[in-house]
């Protein structure tokens, strides 16, 4: 059965991107929350740039043969005129959205004159996500892009390597909206003994285009809430742990860029203060548990945790870098030793089918479990 915070998250709300009444009432629903933990509760609000489309996308195969092609939205893409633009197709190479875990190939549809109109990105693991373009197709580089398969972009590559022309028509348009509003949630249990040294356990509530986003991330969501709730049992802790529900992460992190940037702002002094980040993303349904930590040293720590919690329960693979993929990077970048816990691969991703029914509670608890024993040692029980 899975519990009341994934399935409302999920369900009664449904889609939560960020800068939506469904995202407001979220972090609404997630502050109350952590109140009934015994949380003190924190709402950061703050204003961001954001994107909406106005046009869904399409992506259709003009020579040798005419039919519809699997496609997927990227925000932050430029338009299309209506009607869309034709163009011949050419392979351009790997672009890396996040380098050793998304790097996806990339076509170009070509005009006459040899002139880039728009591109079409390849999903080369499964079906025609959404997805958020990076610096290259955002703040340069604009172009309209879409996303395609796994199986048109084999077709791509056969007919190319044949020699064979491809024509193809792409389809799509959205505009940048500006001042959009969202809000990170912040649950503090001061520490009993150092409450001026803080562990952050996290996760982002708000979830990609047209999805109900239970996997990424009101699994993560409901597990953070879990930990908080196992250690305000156990008697509270000797440092102050914040329980950070971030915003916009599906934008790039946002939220937790806004966090730790404005943090700086206020006292440089206070990124030292963060001892460790443990973040929670997609922790609901997956073949194995994908430990993602940095620097080296902590990972004894996060492995002697897991064998004393979660030993023999899981498949655990270990990623001995950490990646720009969540809402631990904005803090790794400061230099702070940060963990993230993933259950992969998730079939689901970036699709309207994540969806409760998908979801495992076991795993969110034993998660929630491994992550309670990783902020124990970090920040030592009362």
């Amino acid at each position: 059965m899975v519990s009341e915070v994934t399935k409302y998250l999920s369900e009664t709300i449904g889609e939560r991107r960020a800068g939506t009444e469904a995202d407001k009432k979220a972090t609404e629903y997630i502050a109350r929350k952590m109140k009934e933990i015994g949380l003190e509760v924190e709402i950061q609000k703050f204003k961001f740039l954001g994107w909406e489309m106005t046009r869904r996308p399409m992506l259709e195969l003009v020579e040798p043969q005419q039919k519809e092609l699997p496609s997927g939205v990227f925000m932050f893409s430029e338009s299309t005129p209506e009607g869309g633009i034709t163009g011949k197709l050419e392979y351009i190479g790997i672009m890396p959205f996040i380098p050793k875990l998304f790097e996806w190939p990339k076509y170009a549809v070509v005009d006459d004159a040899g002139n880039h109109l728009g591109y079409i990105i390849g999903h080369i693991d499964g079906p025609a996500i959404n997805f958020t373009l990076m610096e290259i197709g955002k703040t340069y580089g604009c172009a309209p892009y879409i996303m395609t398969d796994q199986e048109t972009h084999e077709y791509f590559q056969e007919k190319l390597a044949a020699g064979e022309e491809i024509r193809v028509r792409i389809d799509t348009a959205g505009k940048l909206v500006p001042g959009l509003e969202t809000q990170n949630v912040i649950g503090t249990l001061r520490g009993s003994a150092l409450p001026d040294e803080e562990i952050i356990v996290c996760a982002h509530h708000d979830s990609t285009y047209e999805s109900h986003g239970a996997n990424d991330n009101a699994s993560g969501v409901d597990a953070v809430l879990r930990v908080a709730k196992n250690l305000i049992e156990k008697g509270g802790t000797k440092k102050t742990v914040k329980f950070i529900t971030f915003a916009a992460e599906e934008y790039l992190f946002f939220g937790s860029y806004y966090y730790v940037k404005t943090l700086k702002e206020k006292d440089p002094s206070s990124i030292a203060r963060i001892k460790n980040v443990v973040n929670l993303d997609m922790v609901g349904v997956g073949e194995y548990l994908w430990v993602w930590v940095a620097p080296d040293s902590f990972r004894h720590q996060v492995d002697e945790a897991l064998k004393e919690s979660i030993k023999d329960e899981f498949d655990i693979q270990w990623n001995p870098e950490l990646l720009p993929a969540s809402d631990h990077w904005p803090f790794f970048e400061q230099g702070i030793p940060s963990v993230m816990l993933i259950f992969w691969p998730h079939e689901q991703y970036h699709l309207s089918t994540d969806m409760i029914t998908e979801i495992d509670d076991d795993k969110i608890e034993k998660t929630a479990k491994a992550a309670t024993a990783i902020a124990e040692r970090l920040a030592g029980v009362n």
